[in-house]
């Protein structure tokens, strides 16, 4: 291939934006992603799942995924910290695993709502204002140990801002809800590579029948296929929005036999082949 289909870093990146670029060239970034919104508002999608984004909301993106800015205010601004894989890894280890069900399940934070702790927002910035000043400029001595030490903090101390009330529902939560929650994170993480239902259902040790009613259940009547097909659609538009890469090499990558079976399977669910996409996005 020419270019990645992933982006991701090899150390914490920080930096603060307006995240226009992500409006007209949604990205899929391999890296976890902590988005901040300081200013404004914008609705922020990973496809199959959308976020409304306000100045004292965030968004925690384990295992990356899919990102597109949709619905984008003029003043709209955000802080932002990229993470490597390898280095959450060592950091998630120790810790609660309740707290990491938890953010897998629900990554949207509002610092601001009325449950929200006192100060709750003033310490996110403060957090922020940290990874500023140890991330935005080059540390050849002891970065990975400050990196580490870092994020492992960081991630404690939001552990600690959510309530122990709204701890507990989420584990309370009705099993069917919280499969469909591990669903969409299986989705998000997988369409890329793997299309098809029982994929899905034996990851989640479950049978596709039961699988298709909890997905009925919890997204207004759709079945998986349409939510898989919904997120691999997204992943595909991504990728024709880079000149660089063939139909051919777009369709190896996302495991179709050939170009002739993605250009089918893409125009079924947008109404166009993607040469007639890549003409319409060249033409806006």
């Amino acid at each position: 291939m020419r270019k990645s289909f992933y982006s991701d870093t090899p150390d914490i990146q920080y930096g603060e934006s307006d995240m226009a670029e992500l409006v007209r060239n949604p990205c899929r970034f391999g890296c976890h992603i902590q988005i901040v919104c300081t200013h404004g508002s914008a609705v922020i999608s990973t496809g199959i799942q959308s976020y409304s984004m306000r100045r004292g909301t965030g968004l925690f993106l384990l295992g990356g995924g899919l990102v597109q800015v949709v619905e984008l205010s003029p003043d709209f601004m955000v802080r932002m910290l990229l993470y490597p894989k390898d280095l959450m890894m060592k950091v998630l280890i120790p810790l609660d695993t309740d707290f990491l069900n938890y953010l897998h399940e629900y990554p949207y934070f509002d610092h601001l709502d009325a449950g929200a702790e006192p100060d709750e927002w003033k310490g996110v910035m403060l957090w922020m204002d940290m990874a500023a000043m140890l991330f935005s400029r080059p540390m050849p001595r002891f970065r990975k140990y400050i990196e580490q030490n870092f994020l492992q903090s960081m991630l404690m101390c939001l552990h600690s801002s959510i309530p122990l009330k709204r701890m507990a529902e989420a584990r309370r939560n009705e099993r069917k809800s919280f499969i469909s929650h591990q669903f969409v994170r299986l989705v998000r993480e997988n369409s890329a590579k793997e299309h098809m239902l029982p994929f899905y259902a034996g990851k989640l040790g479950i049978s596709s029948r039961y699988l298709n009613g909890i997905v009925a259940e919890n997204f207004d009547g759709k079945t998986p296929k349409q939510l898989i097909d919904a997120q691999l659609t997204a992943e595909i538009k991504v990728q024709l929005d880079n000149p660089m890469l063939t139909v051919s090499e777009i369709a190896e990558y996302f495991n179709f036999p050939e170009h002739t079976s993605m250009s089918r399977f893409f125009k079924r669910n947008t109404g166009m082949s993607p040469k007639e996409y890549r003409l319409k996005r060249e033409l806006q």
